[in-house]
């Protein structure tokens, strides 16, 4: 996922740029080389797999948490905020369009890796912000990451694309469903696995994927039956098997190439399974 390329100091002095009130802007003026240090450090911990040590804090400089976050929800965020235009563009980041928490929901919104509650100088810290769809958003919180492990796969930084994690099963009775689960390589630290596992289960995906699937294995319904008329079990593998393929040299980890690899290698699936409602 393309990472933002403004730097931090050039984002908040344009969030900052039309403030008003003499005494808050020279205050937010003066705080500008904090900011700029407390991106620094994030881009270094995000590095060295530390962000759970990075210092919570309440002020910065002059300017207290409530004014920082002000400065978000107000010139950042706002629609006619001076930086809206830079919200926009964060927020066009991820590909097509989809939260890269879930892959599946659209970006509606921008998350805050290190809540802002708890961060205010990584408010509109580019790095730190990453669009997302509005339930991924909801279900990561504000608390704190108090380890390693409860620290969220960094999009920007964290690139596990690229290797196969996404499974699923099929449950061989009527009505048929599909089960979905992470299975990290095996070349996986354990702490990365665990973290793979954490937020899949965080951000609810087994059930979302499982949504979905319900709603595929209708759809494709009809198909089958046709091409199991025409050719009984090897038919319908052929067809799943194709599909499966089609979409694993697009996207190794979609709920649609493990949903397809799961439904290819059921003998019960392929033979009949796929009509029972």
């Amino acid at each position: 996922m393309l990472r933002p390329t403004r730097p931090a100091a050039e984002v908040f002095s344009t969030s900052i740029g039309k403030v008003r009130n003499a005494d808050l802007k020279l205050r937010l003026q003066d705080s500008l080389p904090a900011i700029k240090n407390a991106a620094n450090l994030y881009a270094v911990s995000v590095a060295a797999n530390d962000l759970h040590n990075y210092p919570a804090e309440q002020t910065v400089g002059a300017v207290s948490r409530d004014e920082l976050v002000t400065n978000y929800t107000q010139r950042f965020a706002g629609k006619k905020g001076p930086a809206r235009f830079i919200y926009d563009e964060i927020k066009g980041l991820p590909k097509g369009g989809r939260c890269p928490y879930c892959d599946q929901r659209d970006v509606a919104t921008l998350d805050h890796v290190l809540a802002k509650a708890h961060y205010p100088a990584l408010a509109v810290a580019p790095d730190n912000l990453v669009g997302s769809c509005t339930e991924c958003n909801k279900a990561k919180g504000d608390a704190p990451p108090t380890s390693l492990e409860e620290v969220i796969l960094h999009p920007y930084f964290e690139n596990i694309s690229n290797e196969r994690w996404l499974w699923a099963r099929v449950n061989e009775i009527a009505p048929c469903s599909v089960s979905f689960f992470p299975v990290a390589p095996s070349g996986w630290p354990p702490v990365l696995a665990n973290r793979l596992a954490g937020q899949f289960q965080l951000f609810g995906l087994a059930a979302l994927y499982g949504s979905q699937a319900a709603r595929e294995l209708s759809d494709i319904r009809e198909g089958l039956a046709r091409h199991y008329a025409a050719g009984g079990l090897a038919a319908v593998r052929s067809e799943l098997t194709h599909q499966w393929h089609s979409r694993i040299h697009n996207q190794l980890n979609s709920w649609k190439t493990a949903f397809y690899e799961a439904l290819s290698i059921s003998d019960w699936y392929c033979d009949g399974g796929f009509s029972h409602e």
